[in-house]
């Protein structure tokens, strides 16, 4: 019995380690591909394909719908070509490592945590393959998409990144708010071309007391200063330069960089707005009371368009309430941002796989992926005119849908990693928290906390063996 169930173990150990040299010898195989197309080049549209894709990004049924649709509709048009979906993977690294990640995958234009970026995976890592080449092959009209939305995705200036929707910060507000402090007029409402100088005010007339004169009930904004989406605006809001790729330096101590950012601390001195998600001394926090998002702030961050309907369910039913797009600067500053997908580098089927990542640049991909429950902002221009993809039922018709791609001229990255390495852009946004935590708290100055912020990106910019 005992020689029968080694006999048996052995003959299990033989299969197993055969599959396994199968499937090394399957992923040693894989070739990179650098996206690189010889003269009058053909592509084919046919074959396997398997899209791969973060657990929790598309978790349920409903989220996915848009994503399908897409997929169904690049079915449909090409019937040769089958797609696997995995919205189910917990980290990309090992199959990247293994070669064996999907021929597309799910990305953002910052990467997906505060640890990578698309420098990380498209250069560090070498898991992206450039799309320029098959941008030219498959005539892809790039002229209508938001400009600042299609620059999001080059990286050393070739085009890794193929985002899907258009995404910018964006605030919801308390209509009936406005009215009562006679900011508005009854019927009347914020228009998408006003600046920081008319938010600041706005926020003056909002701001109210309790009784005893220093307990804050209300104010004008909440306002998340330690996410890297609200905070850069800052960076550019006075023309100035705060990164300096070509000298591998960041400039925080540029008099116009440090000018926005006093706009940043100004607006908590005075109390204008609440600062989300930031740690404040025992006075301060006292002072705020009860105050939080969507109770006694008046203007509430829209983080994601996707999200607008959960979000306006923490106004108080009956509540009138509207949107308005990030507020201009003096250099006009709106931070945007973009999810999407990328081609692996080690892709089995090239040509499908950039055929299908480019189709989100097509009016017909973006309709198919935002007619649907689970779809965004169109990132084409002509589409964001249309109202498709806007909200429907009670209480969502008639809003201000045109902020969702309002002063698309002035569009900058809302994430710092689009802008400079990886290490340097980590280093700034642990520096931001830091900064305003400690400042919001009394422990130190925002000026301290900028320099030493700056002293630490600079060291280790010139330490990085690679740009």
């Amino acid at each position: 019995m005992r020689s029968t169930v080694k006999l048996v173990i052995r003959i299990l150990t033989a299969v197993l380690a055969v599959l396994m040299l199968a499937v090394s010898a399957a992923c040693d195989n894989r070739v990179k591909e650098t996206g690189e197309l010889p003269d009058d080049y053909v592509p084919e549209i046919r074959g396997k394909l398997k899209l791969s894709c973060i657990n929790g990004i598309y978790s349920t049924e409903e989220s996915q719908r848009g994503v399908k649709n897409w997929l169904n509709m690049f079915r449909n048009k090409h019937p040769d070509v089958t797609i696997e979906t995995d919205f189910n993977i917990n980290d990309y690294s090992p199959l990247i490592a293994s070669k064996s990640l999907g021929d597309l995958f799910y990305i953002t234009d910052g990467g997906l945590n505060a640890e990578d970026t698309l420098y990380q995976y498209a250069i560090v890592n070498e898991a992206m393959m450039p799309l320029d080449s098959y941008v030219e092959a498959y005539g892809i009209d790039l002229t209508d998409i938001y400009g600042g939305i299609l620059n999001l995705g080059y990286v050393e200036g070739k085009l890794y990144f193929v985002g899907m929707d258009c995404g910018n910060i964006t605030f919801t507000y308390d209509v009936d708010a406005m009215v009562e402090a006679g900011v508005l007029a009854p019927g009347e409402k914020i228009g998408n071309d006003w600046t920081w100088e008319d938010f600041k005010n706005i926020c003056e007339r909002l701001k109210l007391y309790d009784v005893d004169g220093t307990t804050l009930t209300q104010v004008g904004a909440a306002y998340r200063f330690t996410w890297q989406n609200m905070f850069t605006p800052f960076l550019y809001a006075y023309g100035g330069k705060w990164y300096d790729k070509e000298n591998k330096r960041v400039n925080l101590d540029n008099e116009n960089v440090r000018k926005g950012i006093r706009e940043a601390i100004e607006v908590i001195d005075r109390r204008l707005v609440y600062p989300c998600d930031t740690r404040m001394s025992s006075a301060m926090r006292k002072e705020y009371g009860t105050i939080g998002e969507y109770r006694g702030c008046v203007f509430n961050i829209t983080a994601a368009y996707a999200s607008l309907a959960s979000m306006v369910r923490n106004y108080a039913p009956g509540t009138e309430w509207d949107c308005a797009p990030f507020p201009l600067f003096p250099e006009a500053a709106s931070p945007c941002g973009s999810l999407g997908f990328s081609v692996f580098s080690y892709t089995r089927n090239r040509d499908t796989a950039a055929a299908l990542a480019l189709s989100l640049l097509t009016e017909e991909g973006q309709y198919a992926i935002h007619s649907q429950i689970g779809g965004d902002v169109p990132l084409l221009k002509k589409l964001g005119e249309q109202d498709f993809w806007h909200l429907r039922g009670d209480g969502f018709d008639g809003k201000n849908y045109d902020c969702f791609t309002a002063n698309y001229e002035n569009y900058v990255p809302g994430q710092l990693g689009t802008c400079v390495p990886p290490e340097i852009a980590n280093i700034i946004q642990d520096g931001i928290t830091e900064l305003f935590n400690s400042y919001c708290t009394g422990e130190a100055s925002w000026e301290y906390h900028l320099t030493k912020m700056q002293e630490k990106a600079n060291q280790m910019w010139e330490s990085l063996y690679y740009k």
